[in-house]
C-alpha cells in the first residue's frame, strides 16, 4: 500500500517529505502568521501496519467503512468526509464546520471484550485491555480560531445502554489548548452509569490542561501530532494513569487515578474521535485528521524515509527562511543547520548539500537511523525561531551513520 502522495519526477521515492500548506494565513492584526514547518509524510511503510501491539491502524488512504472496522461512523449530513487528497500522504478526514455548527461528525473503535456482541463491529472480539496507547494527526484550517471543545476520548462501554465505566477525554481546555478530563461511572466498585454521558452520575476526577496551543492562529495550517496514554488502577488502588503529549513533548498526565475500583466486567475498549463544539464554530473553517492508531504501546511520530525534507507553511511572500533538526525535544542537541533558503523554496532537503551536520553528528553526512528528531524554522526578519515541532522518527539512513 502506497503511503506517499504523487510526488514531482525530480523527487524520488527513496526521499520522505514534509509537506507544505500552500495557503496564505493572516495571524493577528492583519500580520502574517509565523513560519511553521507544514507537516511530515510518512514513509511508505509505517510500523503501525505491522506491528503486532498495534490493535487498530487507519491512514485513510481509503474511505473508512462504517460497518467494518468502525463502530460507529457519522458523517453529519456531509460535515465529516473522507477525502482522496490533502493528508499526510494521500487520503484525509476532512470535517468543515459551518458557523455556529455545534455537531459535525465522528469516528468511534470499538475493540476487546464488549457488551455488543453480535454487531460485528468490534475489533479483536473478547480481549481484555487495560491499558492502551492512541495518536492521530490534526490539522486546523490557516486563519483557525477559536478552541472547538472536543477531539477525542478513551472510554470504557458498560453496557448495551451505552452507559461507561470511564472517560478519558482529550478535549478544549484553558484557552487555545488541550486537556485531559477523566471520569468514572464506577462507585463503590458498582456500576452506577445508566446512559451515555450520564453526567447525573459520573464523577470527575480532576482536569489537567496542556500547554501548547494547537487551536491558536500561529499553530494553524500544520499538522499537529497528538498521543494519549490509558492505563487502568490496580483493583483497589489509586495508580491509574492518563497522558498526554502534543509533537512527542508531555502536555499534561494523571497518574493517581481510581478509574473503577475493583469492578472488572469490562476494560478499556473504546476510542472516538469527535467534532462537536458546544458553543458552535466562531466562523465557517475546517479541520483534517490523519494516521489514527491505537497500541498497548507507546506509538510516537511517523517514520520518514531518509533524507527527510523540510516544508515550511506560507504565510505569503517572505524574504527567506532557514530550519534546523534537534535530536531532541528542546533543542540542546541540534544535529543539522540549514543554509539560507530563498523565500520562493518550499522546502529544504535535510543533507549536506543544503545544510551542515553539527552536534552528535557533526562530520556525519546524514540523521542518525531509528532515531526520533524535532524541527524548528525561521523566517527573515523575525526575532524568534518557531518552537521545536514536527517530530519524525528516522527510517533507513543512507552516507556516514
Amino acid at each position: 500500500m502506497m503511503l506517499y502522495r504523487k510526488l514531482p519526477c525530480w523527487f524520488t521515492a527513496a526521499v520522505a517529505i514534509l509537506v507544505v500548506v500552500c495557503e496564505e494565513c493572516v495571524f493577528a492584526e492583519g500580520q502574517p502568521a509565523p513560519l511553521r514547518v507544514a507537516s511530515v509524510v510518512p514513509a511508505a511503510i509505517q510500523p503501525g501496519q505491522t506491528d503486532a501491539s498495534v490493535i487498530f491502524y487507519d491512514d485513510f488512504s481509503q474511505q473508512p467503512d462504517g460497518k467494518k472496522r468502525y463502530f460507529e461512523y457519522v458523517d453529519e449530513k456531509g460535515s465529516f468526509t473522507w477525502k482522496p487528497e490533502g493528508g499526510l500522504a494521500g487520503g484525509v478526514m476532512q470535517c468543515q464546520f459551518e458557523k455556529g455548527q455545534v455537531s459535525a461528525g465522528r469516528l468511534h473503535v470499538l475493540f476487546g471484550k464488549h457488551p455488543f456482541g453480535g454487531s460485528g463491529r468490534g475489533i479483536r472480539d473478547g480481549e481484555t485491555f487495560r491499558e492502551i496507547y492512541w495518536r492521530v494527526y490534526v490539522k486546523h484550517e490557516p486563519g483557525w480560531e477559536g478552541n472547538p471543545a472536543k477531539l477525542a476520548r478513551t472510554t470504557c462501554m458498560a453496557g448495551r445502554d451505552y452507559s461507561q465505566g470511564f472517560i478519558a477525554h482529550v478535549w478544549g481546555g484553558k484557552g487555545d489548548v488541550l486537556c485531559i478530563d477523566p471520569a468514572t461511572g464506577i462507585r463503590d466498585n458498582q456500576k452506577v452509569s445508566v446512559r451515555y454521558n450520564d453526567f447525573e452520575h459520573l464523577k470527575w476526577l480532576g482536569l489537567r490542561n496542556g500547554t501548547t496551543p494547537i487551536f491558536s492562529s500561529a499553530e494553524s495550517g500544520r499538522w499537529v501530532c497528538v498521543e494519549c496514554h490509558v492505563k487502568l488502577n490496580t483493583p483497589g488502588k489509586s495508580d491509574g494513569m492518563f497522558e498526554l503529549w502534543i509533537d512527542g513533548k508531555p502536555e499534561a498526565s494523571r497518574t493517581d487515578l481510581d478509574w473503577h475500583g475493583t469492578w472488572n466486567e469490562y476494560a478499556i475498549n473504546a476510542v472516538f474521535l469527535e467534532n462537536y463544539w458546544n458553543s458552535g464554530s466562531v466562523k465557517r473553517q475546517a479541520r483534517w485528521f490523519d494516521n489514527f492508531v491505537i497500541s498497548t504501546r507507546p506509538i510516537g511520530p511517523v517514520v520518514a524515509a531518509m533524507p527527510p525534507v523540510v516544508t515550511r507553511t506560507e504565510p505569503g511572500v517572505i524574504s527567506g527562511w532557514e530550519a534546523e533538526v534537534a535530536a531532541d525535544a528542546d533543542g540542546k542537541d541540534i544535529v543539522w543547520k540549514s543554509k539560507s533558503a530563498d523565500g520562493k523554496a518550499a522546502s529544504l532537503v535535510i543533507d549536506s548539500a543544503h545544510g551542515e551536520f553539527t552536534g552528535s553528528r557533526a562530520g556525519k553526512t546524514a540523521l542518525a537511523a531509528n532515531t526520533r528528531h524535532w524541527l524548528r524554522v525561521w523566517q527573515t526578519g523575525q526575532a524568534d525561531w518557531s518552537p521545536w515541532h514536527s517530530p519524525f522518527i528516522t527510517g533507513v539512513t543512507t552516507g556516514n551513520p
